[in-house]
């Protein structure tokens, strides 16, 4: 049985709901998407197919009531609407959803070059690394197999519907990850900087120069977790040694050189970032918590900043009033149970 429960920002339940669901493992696998945004509002709670089960996706209103399912396997979903992306079987169409009702509202073939790395679609286009590798000395390569060791030069292509194709180098070796394709066609992405730990975050911009956004220190791993679909906030969690059990939840505001709020969080414990970029919540030591992000003006009249930097001192958010214990919440990937609080990932929305 998975148990869903939809919260307000002040922390009083709206709605919850009980589905059939083998989560203790069987032929059930408990996919790492269920419990996130779908289109134009819903939740979306995924099934990924192992053993004799079907994969598939259901997608809920606000009141926790079916507004549509897809036995599907999902390949991923847009920035910005969160619209539903599908591969045919066999095949290299692919097809997105978007809208409430859902209706399908691009269908079309990709045909990925050989070396095509990572690929994002947006709801009118795709965007794609396109790398070679060095395979001797000045000689480089375009290959589906990726070799240990190889040099790579790379770029990101972008392919609007109906538009001429751009594309953007990058500056140093290796690939990048692209994190999403934004309603201008812009592009962001983490690329490979010298005297990073981990990539920088950028806007990629047709016939512009890269923007490089507000990210965490050079010393420092993280990707981006959940952001606003214009990426005017974006949160991370980040760790100085890439494989510690507990590190920060980090939200950015695009306009400021530092964090608007630095959250000490557990590896195994949960966080987002709401649509709207105004609160966020954290599931940690077995109670949800809920807080309101300040307005920017607000934010930085209120803070003594020094020189960018990761950590910076973290207002006193408004906590909001409702605090759950674990065995309330009952919403565990593998134990519906209050022992497993500290063990894996919660759905909450």
């Amino acid at each position: 049985m998975a148990r869903i429960l939809a919260f307000n920002t002040q922390g009083t339940i709206k709605a919850s709901r009980d589905l059939p669901y083998d989560a203790d493992g069987g032929t059930v696998l408990v996919a790492p998407g269920e419990g996130i945004a779908g289109p134009s509002g819903t939740l979306l709670f995924r099934i990924e197919e192992a053993g004799d089960s079907k994969s598939g996706i259901l997608l809920l209103d606000a009141n926790l009531k079916d507004a549509a399912r897809l036995n599907r396997f999902l390949d991923q979903t847009t920035l910005v609407n969160h619209a539903l992306v599908f591969q045919e079987p066999f095949a290299s169409t692919y097809e997105t959803y978007d809208g409430f009702p859902l209706v399908q509202t691009r269908k079309k073939e990709e045909f990925w070059p050989v070396g095509t790395m990572a690929r994002k679609f947006g709801e009118h286009g795709v965007a794609y690394m396109l790398c070679q590798q060095e395979l001797r000395p000045n000689e480089w390569v375009s290959s589906p197999v990726v070799y240990a060791n190889a040099r790579r030069r790379c770029k990101m292509v972008a392919e609007p519907d109906g538009q001429p194709s751009w594309e953007v180098p990058l500056k140093e070796e290796g690939t990048a990850v692209i994190v999403g394709i934004l309603a201008d066609g812009n592009v962001a992405g983490q690329v490979p900087v010298k005297g990073r730990k981990d990539r920088q975050l950028v806007i990629w911009k047709k016939g512009q120069q890269t923007e490089s956004l507000p990210w965490i220190a050079t010393q420092f791993c993280g990707a981006v977790e959940s952001a606003t679909p214009d990426m005017s906030r974006y949160a991370t969690f980040a760790m100085e040694d890439c494989k510690r059990d507990a590190g920060h939840w980090i939200v950015f505001d695009r306009s400021s050189p530092t964090p608007i709020t630095d959250h000490l969080l557990p590896r195994n414990g949960r966080a987002a970032l709401a649509p709207d970029g105004l609160h966020y919540a954290s599931f940690e030591a077995g109670e949800l918590r809920i807080f309101a992000l300040p307005n920017l003006p607000t934010a930085a009249s209120s803070w003594q900043v020094g020189k960018p930097s990761m950590f910076v001192l973290e207002p006193k958010l408004p906590r909001m009033p409702f605090t759950g214990t674990c065995a309330q919440m009952n919403l565990f990937r593998y134990r519906v149970s209050p022992e497993l609080c500290s063990t894996d990932s919660i759905v909450f929305a």
